[in-house]
């Protein structure tokens, strides 16, 4: 009896101890959640100078703009990030669904303290220094709507990021969509850029961005496919993604005030840009140049135009540049300005082939979360400019938002 009482207590400590040791190390894999509440309503008054309906546009509402984040640790190494959004000027048929939908998603591994290795939807783009408006993700940005030559959105693919002391560095392949796509010719996005930032007040940056879709312009050319079927090997960042401003009759989701011109399958895009920081003024410059072996046409090889539904043979070429200015008056009250110019610089264009974009306005913050906009913007688009619109157009609009 005296053995078996033994075996059994030996027995149960060896239990309890796996049962500890078990306990110890789920406790240790846990992940740290936080979460994030955005929610964002806009107003506006926004007319076109030509004729039809949004040159009669009335003031109004915008539709509500709502994202709710959840960031989970697992670990020092591992993190997973999640935003599902609720975004009519970027989700949804006609900008009419009330469904939220994931805008962006990432898993970071830490594989050193150097380099992190990033899957999910990362965000596609060349800048690295200027905030923008996503959904109700707007207080990055000190104006209300982004510039036209933004070149940014979010696509399905994999990550590296580098970083010492003051270089960094990320390279990015992608699907050229944010959805599943596998059309034949179709090829990755890839985008490299680095940014030297010496000092907390100065930094400079560069990238060079290419689409790979050359078979799907092949077959296209063959007769193979149709400009419909292959226009998801396009690379969708070089449509900006959906801002803030409505247009009556254009309706959401809305890209169309955004510059477009490259047609994407074949476009080459390298953009320089620096940014600022010397309270109470933030600045950030960029400039831009596009190449693509492909225009948009009238019909398959026909004449090039700025934005069609067919490619034809002709070089297509775009600059741009601009910046941002914002004067903290105080702790709670800003002005800010932006500027940008885009051009189609394409040899078969000769005339009328600049895009302009002014934005002024103001900010005040308040309640710790809340931020309160006001923003008067115009833009002038040529005939033969990367315009979508085909019509110059201004207005005001205002913007509240929440950011938790």
């Amino acid at each position: 009896m005296k053995i078996s009482t033994l075996r059994i207590l030996v027995l149960s400590l060896i239990v309890g101890f796996g049962l500890s040791q078990t306990a110890t190390a789920q406790s240790s894999l846990a992940p740290d959640i936080d979460f994030g509440v955005r929610a964002m309503q806009g107003a506006q008054f926004i007319q076109t100078d030509g004729e039809g309906p949004a040159s009669e546009a009335a003031p109004g509402f915008q539709r509500f703009r709502y994202n709710l984040e959840v960031n989970a640790a697992f670990g020092d190494r591992i993190n997973v990030f999640v935003d599902l959004g609720h975004e009519p000027n970027d989700f949804g048929t006609g900008g009419n669904s009330f469904a939220p939908a994931v805008d962006f998603a990432a898993v970071d591994l830490m594989l050193n303290d150097q380099f992190t290795f990033r899957f999910g939807t990362p965000v596609t783009t060349l800048f690295q220094f200027r905030g923008y408006s996503d959904g109700a993700a707007t207080q990055g940005n000190p104006m209300i709507g982004n510039s036209p030559a933004d070149f940014v959105t979010a696509e399905t693919g994999v990550q590296l990021l580098g970083t010492t002391e003051q270089f960094s560095f990320d390279i990015l392949v992608t699907s050229p969509t944010f959805f599943e796509d596998f059309t034949p010719g179709s090829g990755p996005t890839v985008i490299v850029k680095g940014k030297l930032q010496p000092t907390e007040q100065f930094g400079i940056g560069a990238a060079i961005g290419r689409v790979f879709s050359s078979g799907a312009v092949d077959d296209y050319y063959d007769g193979e496919q149709s400009f419909g079927q292959i226009g998801e090997a396009a690379g969708n960042w070089l449509g900006g993604d959906g801002e803030n401003y409505t247009l009556a009759g254009l309706g959401q989701p809305n890209r169309y005030t955004h510059a477009r011109l490259l047609p994407g399958f074949e476009a080459t895009m390298l953009q320089v840009d620096a940014g600022i920081n010397a309270a109470p003024i933030t600045a950030d410059l960029w400039a831009g140049y596009g190449f693509e072996p492909n225009s948009f046409a009238t019909s398959r090889d026909g004449t090039p135009i700025p934005q069609g539904g067919a490619l034809t043979e002709e070089d297509s070429q775009m600059l741009w540049f601009g910046g941002t200015l914002k004067f903290d008056v105080n702790e709670q009250f800003y002005l800010a300005g932006r500027g940008t110019f885009v051009q189609n610089a394409s040899d078969w264009a000769e005339d009328d082939t600049n895009l302009l974009r002014i934005q002024a306005g103001l900010g005040y913050s308040f309640l710790d979360y809340a931020l309160f906009k006001l923003e008067y913007v115009m833009q002038t688009e040529e005939a033969n400019s990367p315009g979508q619109v085909g019509d110059d157009w201004q207005g005001v609009s205002a913007e509240l938002s929440i950011g938790i």
